[in-house]
C-alpha cells in the first residue's frame, strides 16, 4: 500500500514539473494573424452596419410631396362616411410631417334609418372638413421586390405617425358675428349657436358630438417607385387623450386610408 502511494506521488511531482517547464517555454507557434481575427457574427454585423443604406428611390433628399388621400372611417355607430381629400408631405431631417384637408361626407343605413324611428340617438358627426397635421417616422425601410415580378422594385418605408385631427363644419359658422366666429374656432367643444345651426344637417338618429379636435395615431407603408410616385396604405386610430377637455362621447375610431402621389 504504501510502496504504491509514494509511486502515485512521484509521478504527480514529475507531471507538475514537466508542465512547470512547458509554461515557462516560449510558444513557438504564436498565430501572427491572431489579433486581426474576428468571430463571424461580429464581422457580419460590421459589414451589415458599414454598407450604404439601400435605396432604390431617397425620399429624404425631396422638397415635398403631394397626394390625394382616400378613406373610410369607422366610428363605431350605424352611419356611413366616406372620406376623400389632398395632403402635403415635406421630409425633415429623419422624419415626415403631413398637413392635409379632407371632406367627410355622411348618410344613413338601414340601421340608423330604423334608429331614427326611436327616441334613442347615436353620437356622431355631421359632413365636415377635416384639417390635418401629422407626423411620421420610419422605423424600418429597405428595398423590396414585387410579385409579380414585372413590377419594378420600391423603396418601402414602415412610419408610425401621431398627429392632429381639427373638425370644421361650415354650416355651424352660419349667422355667427365675428367675435362668435373667433370664439367657436379656439373652444374645444362646439358652442351653443353651432350646435343650433348643426340641428339641421344632422341625421335623424345622430346625437351632434361636441368635440372640435382630437388626437390620431396609426401605421403605415410608404412604397416609392424610382421615378417619384408613392402609395401609402395606413391605419389610423382616435385616442380618447382629449376626452375631458372636448367632452367627446366617441372615445375610439379608426379609419383605413389610401395615399397616392408624387415627391418633387
Amino acid at each position: 500500500m504504501i510502496p504504491e502511494l509514494l509511486l502515485f506521488v512521484a509521478l504527480g511531482g514529475a507531471a507538475w514539473a514537466q508542465d512547470a517547464e512547458a509554461a515557462e517555454e516560449p510558444d513557438a507557434e504564436v498565430d501572427p494573424l491572431a489579433p486581426y481575427r474576428v468571430p463571424f457574427d461580429v464581422l457580419a454585423e460590421r459589414a451589415i452596419g458599414a454598407a450604404a443604406q439601400p435605396v432604390e428611390f431617397n425620399w429624404r433628399r425631396k422638397t415635398a410631396m403631394v397626394a390625394a388621400t382616400g378613406g373610410h372611417p369607422f366610428e363605431l355607430n350605424n352611419f356611413n362616411s366616406l372620406r376623400a381629400g389632398g395632403l402635403g408631405r415635406f421630409p425633415v431631417n429623419r422624419a415626415i410631417f403631413e398637413v392635409g384637408v379632407s371632406y367627410v361626407w355622411v348618410w344613413d343605413s338601414p340601421s340608423s334609418e330604423l334608429l331614427a324611428l326611436t327616441p334613442y340617438r347615436q353620437p356622431s358627426r355631421p359632413p365636415r372638413l377635416e384639417l390635418d397635421l401629422i407626423a411620421g417616422l420610419p422605423v424600418a425601410e429597405g428595398v423590396v421586390t414585387s410579385w409579380p415580378r414585372r413590377f419594378p422594385a420600391v423603396q418601402m418605408t414602415v412610419n408610425l405617425y401621431g398627429g392632429f385631427r381639427y373638425l370644421v363644419y361650415p354650416t355651424g359658422f352660419r349667422d355667427l358675428t365675428l367675435r362668435e366666429a373667433a370664439r367657436a374656432v379656439v373652444s374645444p367643444t362646439l358652442t351653443d349657436p353651432e350646435r343650433a345651426n348643426l340641428e339641421d344637417i344632422r341625421l335623424d338618429a345622430m346625437q351632434v358630438d361636441p368635440a372640435r379636435y382630437g388626437v390620431m395615431v396609426g401605421v403605415g407603408n410608404d412604397l416609392y417607385l424610382q421615378q417619384g410616385l408613392f402609395l401609402s396604405p395606413r391605419a389610423m386610430f382616435a385616442l380618447p387623450l382629449l376626452a375631458p377637455v372636448t367632452e367627446t362621447e366617441m372615445y375610439f375610431q379608426a379609419e383605413f386610408s389610401l395615399v397616392l402621389g408624387v415627391a418633387f
